[in-house]
């Protein structure tokens, strides 16, 4: 690419032929003007030539030669960027070789239904942020009630719809995946020098947090059936989900629901697990795929990302689990004989086929209904799965990876809830460590070194904790240079404990998961297995 500028007039000859650079008026400061002109990459006809005139001085003639060679650089001159929005989507999402069936086809929803009704129709350089503002101000009016006529954005997106598509009203979560999708096709668009900014960068919306899940506490589960008000995300007390898997015991998909529950798969990770990826004699089954639905449709792919292909750690009860589903499995195949159908996975359909993983989100809704349980959803069993591996003492670091996530901050931030249990001893735990002077003025209980609890009387005098000199070390009742702060011997602020026999019986609130019997206090033992 190169280019020039010139100086040119309208002045002619006698034969009224234009007179150009001839002219002997040019090198006056005020007759004519000044041009540039520029030769560009070759196009598809030959070289492309562009000149423009009508500027006052040499030096702006400069200045906009140099902005047009700059442009034609970004590719962001004349001719880039001018195909429409709705055009560049559509080869956009066209050239995404390596999306995953599950993402490509949520791509393909937010263009159809919302991106290109909306934004379709203009042209890709011309787009701006106000244009991408005014669409998610349309977005949130939908299925919304104003009494106003809706505006043209919004008649567009519900033009868009089949009528099984009812329009309703979208979260600040599902907004947010949209900008995500109009996102990366904008960054794919300045990388490619379509255009020079990507507009949707500055529109601001709401962060569209997952909310973080809570425990279904005595407290939460009064009120919800008092008033039916529930919880965005809950998870079971261990108590709850003891009495969830004694209902669901006796159903002959109870192991895929107890391996969610405590080892927390997802949904399509459970329903793809083959037989070939566990081993029961090393207890542990691997993650390596998934079984995706998609509408109607199933796929097999891949996990949900990198971290998400792992080894699970089996317990010695999950394992004895999946032996007798082993057996019931084969049992089932002998009654099928020749109309069995050998897919190689660990849970299936009575006669071998996959399971739709919406049916099995439609056993648990039915089955949690029979049990009379605040309700969660199935999803939730993940959820509790890493709640209760917290609280029963694994690191932050094995509950990441057991649940396949690519760093712990996701597994402290959305998948953790702490039980009260184990809150409560955590804050007990912390006020044991800070060694106290004994006051009168509340009245607190002196702990002899034996244990025993006995009041201390009115008016009797307390030793303070004193400072010498202002450099000695603080210490109890005395104070000397060299003498560290000593703490108290434990005796003197372990709290005495009560006679066994005094003790509640904890099993509604422990940590561990109970279920129906136990052989000596705090040891959980699972009832009598029953057929399943």
């Amino acid at each position: 690419m190169k280019g020039s500028t010139y100086k040119r007039c309208g002045c002619t000859d006698a034969g009224g032929k234009p007179l150009g650079a001839d002219c002997p008026k040019l090198g006056g400061r005020s007759h004519g003007t000044w041009y540039y002109y520029a030769e560009l990459a070759t196009g598809p006809g030959g070289r492309r030539r562009q000149r423009q005139g009508g500027f006052a001085s040499q030096r702006d003639a400069q200045a906009a030669l140099v902005d047009l060679l700059d442009r034609v650089q970004k590719r962001t001159h004349v001719g880039a960027g001018r195909q429409t929005v709705g055009d560049y989507l559509d080869d956009w999402l066209a050239g995404k070789a390596k999306l995953r069936a599950s993402t490509r086809r949520t791509y393909a929803e937010h263009i159809r239904l919302y991106l290109t009704p909306a934004l379709g129709h203009l042209r890709l350089d011309q787009l701006d942020a106000v244009d991408i503002e005014r669409m998610y101000t349309a977005i949130r009016g939908l299925g919304a009630i104003t009494g106003r006529a809706p505006g043209p954005e919004v008649k567009a997106m519900l033009a868009a719809r089949q009528r099984s598509q009812p329009a309703r009203p979208l979260t600040a979560a599902r907004l947010r995946r949209i900008h995500t999708t109009l996102m990366s096709a904008l960054n794919t668009a300045v990388k490619r020098r379509l255009i020079p900014l990507n507009q949707a960068s500055y529109v601001e919306l709401d962060t569209g947090r997952r909310p973080k899940a809570v425990v279904w506490t005595e407290q939460r589960e009064a009120h919800w059936r008092a008033t039916g008000e529930r919880p965005k995300v809950a998870v079971w007390l261990p108590s709850q989900t003891g009495a969830f898997l004694d209902h669901a015991e006796p159903h002959r998909l109870y192991a895929l629901l107890h391996v969610i529950a405590f080892r927390g798969l997802r949904r399509g990770e459970a329903v793809g697990l083959r037989w070939t990826e566990l081993d029961l004699e090393q207890a542990t089954l691997t993650v390596s795929r998934q079984i995706l639905q998609l509408g109607a449709h199933l796929e097999t792919g891949e996990p949900k990302s990198e971290s998400g292909e792992r080894t699970v750690a089996l317990d010695v009860a999950t394992v004895e689990v999946l032996r007798l589903h082993r057996v019931r499995q084969l049992e089932e195949r002998l009654q099928w004989g020749a109309a069995w159908t050998d897919t190689g996975l660990v849970f299936t359909a009575e006669d071998g086929t996959a399971l739709v993983p919406d049916h099995v989100s439609r056993l648990f809704a039915r089955l949690l209904k029979e049990a009379d349980l605040p309700p969660v959803r199935l999803h939730d069993l993940r959820h509790g799965a890493a709640t209760l591996a917290l609280a029963g003492g694994a690191n932050l670091k094995v509950v990441s990876e057991m649940l396949g996530h690519s760093t712990i901050a996701i597994t402290a931030d959305t998948y953790t809830s702490v039980l009260p249990e184990v809150a409560r001893e955590a804050a007990e735990a912390a006020v044991r460590l800070v060694p106290r002077a004994a006051s009168t003025q509340h009245h607190v209980p002196i702990m002899s070194p034996s244990g025993d609890q006995r009041p201390r009387p009115r008016g009797s005098p307390v030793t303070k904790p004193q400072v010498s000199g202002g450099r000695g070390i603080r210490t109890h009742g005395t104070s000397h240079p060299a003498q560290r702060f000593s703490r108290p011997p434990p005796s003197a602020t372990r709290r005495a404990l009560p006679a066994a026999d005094s003790l509640p019986d904890m099993r509604a609130h422990g940590v561990g998961v109970h279920r129906a019997t136990h052989t000596r206090p705090g040891i959980v033992t699972r009832c009598p297995s029953r057929a399943i």
